[in-house]
């Protein structure tokens, strides 16, 4: 089997297709190429190139060559799985007995239909291929899809469970269903690490949800949802639609977009070196058919429209060393916030545009002439870095020893936040109640300096940590990003001397912790020298004292 494979009328000379041994044009099998029946994996983007290019042979020849490599990069690193189950073809009408519904019954022949009336349902649980819809009679239905006449926001986020509203016709409907029946394959499209969730079993805010929880509010399906009570998200590998959504809006990179993970990504930019990229959604490719690329256009094809995060738009701006085009008729609201942020940040820094969107192919055709060179660094994170930690070091060779001033977190702050931790020193004792909040890394207890430290660059503002100081010491700041060396330094916010026992010597707390206690606790003993003095006693001579004075 061929590593790649190219079939095609166009004819590019032996001398250039000498340049990629892995490329062969004669082949009966490939793992990757732009043959259905031939290949492994199917590469659409590379007839939709050479169909639409006005570039040279070598440069077409080179693009093809990176559609390739990239498609190889989530072969190797794509870390999903593939799944399957059965769809029987048991289908309940969900709707009221009439005209509509009857009709729609007798166009569904291939099904076995059961009409449920929607009065006499109470609930409705299970998955594509196995649900129940419980009566209030007590009485169970199965069904396998299920097509409401009815409207409800909920039911239709379940894979399998379609509004019939949402469609022109009962053929659209039933070809959407039947496509469904029988072996139903999917694939893993979420990647969680729950160490670094900032809702994982973590202490609920005020209003019994957790503190961080974008991932469930951008979802459009049941892909991921939450559990307040045990504080711990459930993820729908089956119900996912793999937008995407969830892993542009995630602070800290524990969500991680499956086909086109972090390490997918760095190692398909190491070809895009030097070029101007064109990000299209592969879902989208067919909407821009007829179109003139330019020669020094170089597309970028990704599996979805709506994961790329500031991390994400960062790193192809500095693999490429030039800025970008992106097009994609829907862009979410965690992207389009990450795409002002990366453009504020380069307008401030390099005084131009580094990100132009279009929406349309009117839109793409006025900006081919748009991108410029861009400062080029090539970053490499280590494994499971954090996305902070990541977007930091590339943002910080931007910054080098200057001072840019301050970008806003985004068009909201909702999705996209950035700021600070802010202290009262006065009132911090060094208990580090903080420092175990921050899953991140932000907020650290250095020992030798008995310091409490904060890096700004860091912080995700989940706010955690306010709620948890028992001083109330604690102020966030949402402020966006500094763009200045300090930001991405690691400060002292508060500091203190070790106290020691007053019996034996031995340094066992802080001296703002003692005084805390003091302040409080020396009142209710006054008279007592014993007590007064156990308060400054580590406690092997607490006991002592105490049985001293018995």
């Amino acid at each position: 089997m061929q590593t790649f494979g190219l079939k095609t009328s166009y004819l590019f000379s032996p001398q250039l297709l000498g340049k990629y041994p892995q490329i062969a044009t004669e082949f009966s099998s490939a793992l990757i190429g732009n043959d259905k029946e031939c290949s492994q994996i199917y590469a659409p983007e590379i007839d939709w190139y050479l169909s639409n290019s006005n570039a040279s042979d070598e440069i077409k020849l080179e693009n093809i060559h990176r559609f390739l490599q990239t498609r190889l990069s989530i072969f190797d690193n794509a870390p999903y799985k593939e799944y399957s189950l059965n769809v029987p073809n048991t289908l309940a009408i969900i709707g009221n007995d009439n005209e509509l519904t009857q009709d729609f019954i007798k166009e569904a022949k291939d099904f076995q239909c059961t009409l449920i009336l929607p009065s006499s349902i109470s609930h409705i649980s299970g998955q594509l291929g196995d649900f129940k819809a419980i009566l209030h009679s007590g009485e169970e239905i199965g069904f396998a899809q299920a097509t409401l006449f009815i409207q409800d926001d909920n039911l239709p986020k379940f894979l399998g469970i379609v509004s019939a509203g949402d469609f022109g016709s009962a053929k659209d409907i039933l070809e959407l269903l039947s496509s469904r029946v029988g072996t139903y394959t999917y694939k893993t499209t979420t990647l969680y690490n729950s160490h670094i969730c900032q809702y994982h079993q973590r202490r609920p805010d005020s209003n019994g949800e957790g503190y961080c929880h974008k991932c469930v509010n951008v979802c459009p399906t049941f892909g991921v949802t939450k559990n307040d009570s045990l504080m711990e998200l459930n993820f729908s590998q089956l119900d996912c639609m793999g937008c995407g959504g969830c892993i542009a809006t995630c602070p800290t990179g524990a969500l991680d977009f499956a086909s086109f993970s972090i390490e997918v990504m760095i190692e398909a930019l190491r070809y895009y070196q030097d070029t101007t990229i064109l990000l299209i959604p592969e879902i989208f490719l067919d909407t821009l058919k007829d179109i003139a690329l330019p020669s020094h256009i170089s597309p970028l094809i990704i599996p979805r429209e709506k994961f790329p995060s500031e991390v994400h738009f960062l790193s192809m701006l500095q693999e490429s060393n030039h800025s970008m085009i992106f097009y994609s008729p829907i862009i979410s609201r965690p992207s389009f916030e990450a795409i002002k942020l990366v453009n504020d940040i380069y307008e401030a820094i390099c005084g131009t545009k580094a990100i132009f969107v279009a929406q349309d192919n009117q839109v793409l055709q006025t900006l081919w002439d748009k991108p410029t060179t861009l400062p080029h660094y090539s970053y490499t994170p280590s494994p499971k870095e954090p996305r902070r930690k990541h977007f930091a070091e590339r943002l910080r060779y931007l910054v080098k020893d200057n001072d840019f001033g301050r970008v806003e977190s985004g068009a909201s702050g909702e999705m996209i936040r950035y700021g600070k931790i802010h202290i009262d020193e006065s009132k911090c004792t060094l208990c580090n109640s903080c420092v175990g909040a921050c899953n991140v890394d932000c907020l650290t207890a250095n020992s030798k300096e008995f310091a409490l430290q904060y890096n700004p660059s860091l912080c995700t503002t989940c706010g955690y940590c306010i709620p948890s100081c028992p001083e109330d010491a604690l102020r966030l700041e949402l402020s966006g990003i500094e763009l200045n060396p300090s930001w991405f330094e690691t400060h002292t916010l508060a500091k203190d001397e070790l106290f020691e026992c007053v019996e034996c010597g031995k340094p066992f707390a802080t001296k703002k912790s003692i005084e805390k206690i003091k302040a409080v606790i020396a009142p209710h003993f006054l008279g007592d020298s014993a007590k007064l003095r156990t308060i400054e006693c580590c406690s092997d001579c607490k006991v002592k004292i105490m049985f001293e004075n018995i």
